[in-house]
């Protein structure tokens, strides 16, 4: 499950947070204000609307959108699959720190293990975290990958 806050800020009245929450990566999100749920939001061809619920105004539920669309989960899966696409079959969420990365069963484990180890610093957001569990399609070994969080020097 995913879970995001987001603040909504208007002129003259106090902020208004919203929760957002997503069991899946595929399915809609949960729009929570307090204790109420308002509605479901989802991005339908390219746009994020409301599919459920009270009215949000269409303001806000395009900033959550936007919230969404800005955080890691949402763009990085895309990402490996781009900069790895000899050994990536598909990537997976599990939370918003663990990742379930599939390779081909033809590809050569060894090989992009240590490609991925170098090179997922580069993709991914220097103060996160991660967690990746690699496995192949149809084959029983699987491995893990954390990445830690770059820490700045100044010398």
């Amino acid at each position: 499950m995913i879970q995001l806050t987001y603040l909504f800020e208007q002129e003259l009245s106090a902020a208004i947070p919203y929760q957002l929450m997503r069991a899946g990566m595929t399915d809609p999100w949960l729009v929570i204000s307090g204790c109420k749920v308002l509605g479901i939001i989802d991005q339908v061809e390219g746009n994020w609307t409301q599919i459920v619920g009270e009215d949000i105004p269409p303001v806000v539920i395009e900033k959550m959108g936007d919230l969404i669309d800005t955080q890691q989960f949402s763009w990085l899966p895309d990402l490996i699959k781009r900069q790895w696409p000899r050994y990536v079959l598909d990537v997976i969420v599990e939370n918003l720190q663990r990742y379930e990365i599939i390779c081909h069963k033809e590809a050569c484990t060894k090989s992009f293990k240590q490609r991925f180890t170098l090179g997922i610093h580069a993709l991914a957001e220097r103060e996160s975290a991660l967690v990746f569990n690699i496995r192949c399609f149809q084959k029983s070994d699987s491995y893990q990958i954390i990445k830690a969080p770059a820490i700045d020097r100044y010398v």
